[in-house]
């Protein structure tokens, strides 16, 4: 993001107003609001616009603006105006030297606004993150008991999807597989970052998504870098060799854009995996 200041930090950093206008003349920056500036002469998108106003107002970043200076995934710009708000510092951080509601707060604001999906891939980022953890938000929730406050049963609803201490999603695309993998009737919830060892206790691969009791792990082709693909099938060969497991290969198109077809595929491989193990069908 490219950095913003105020006139006023301008001014206390030692620049004057004649040197705020050589400035924009010069194309070092460019004025978008009476009172703030951002750095180089392209025109300000929407997220430029919203942090400005944020700084103009000598607000703090909330709602779906605090959760995409944040980076929290499925999180968008929402044009809703930004408002003064008071709130505890101790809630406040700072995101390219904009005042912004740390990952906790943003979270429990956006479980107002957000569908439950989408709220759930915001939560396995933060997690992720590091921004908060699972116990922080059972305690607000255990702290509001049976309130009608906006946001808790979603809340409740999502945070009751997770294994009980699971670790978070090591990406969105995995958060997305997750919420597909619910399609499939008696599939459950995967079990997330399974680390495989041998007989002897030597670490074998560390498998994202698998489901142990019928033999089935998942395999999810992200954005590839050098060698990738040879690494990735190295790693799924020796999955099988010391398992026996039944892998499934999704792609993000099919993932994303092709979610009935990919539910139908990967019911498809876990009925195999059942068969060819023994196990039933939960």
């Amino acid at each position: 993001m490219r950095r913003m200041f105020t006139a006023e930090q301008a001014g206390a950093a030692g620049v004057t107003r004649a040197a705020l206008r050589w400035g924009e003349r010069a194309g070092r920056w460019r004025r978008i609001d009476r009172q703030v500036y951002v750095e180089g002469t392209d025109r300000p998108d929407e997220l430029d616009q919203a942090r400005a106003r944020v700084l103009a107002i000598g607000g703090v970043a909330a709602g779906a603006l605090s959760g995409v200076l944040l980076g929290l995934d499925g999180v968008v710009l929402d044009g809703r105006a930004t408002r003064r708000r008071t709130v505890s510092l101790e809630r406040v951080v700072r995101v390219a030297g904009i005042p912004c509601l740390d990952g906790f707060q943003t979270l429990v604001d956006l479980a107002a606004s957000l569908d439950d999906l989408t709220w759930e891939q915001a939560l396995e980022s933060a997690l992720r993150k590091g921004l908060t953890t699972i116990a922080e938000l059972e305690g607000a929730l255990a702290s509001l008991g049976r309130s009608r406050t906006p946001g808790t049963a979603r809340m409740r609803r999502v945070l009751g999807l997770r294994p009980s201490g699971a670790p978070p999603t090591e990406s969105l695309l995995e958060s997305l597989m997750v919420q597909l993998a619910r399609e499939v009737p008696g599939l459950g919830e995967p079990t997330r970052q399974y680390a495989l060892v041998d007989a002897d206790g030597q670490f074998i691969a560390r498998i994202d998504l698998c489901w142990p009791l019928i033999g089935l792990f998942l395999e999810l082709d992200g954005q590839h870098h050098k060698d990738q693909p040879v690494y990735d099938a190295r790693r799924e060969t020796a999955i099988i060799a010391a398992t026996g497991w039944l892998p499934g290969r999704f792609t993000w198109h099919e993932v994303v854009d092709l979610r009935r077809t990919t539910a139908r595929r990967l019911a498809a491989i876990a009925e195999h995996a059942r068969r060819h193990t023994g196990a039933c069908a939960s």
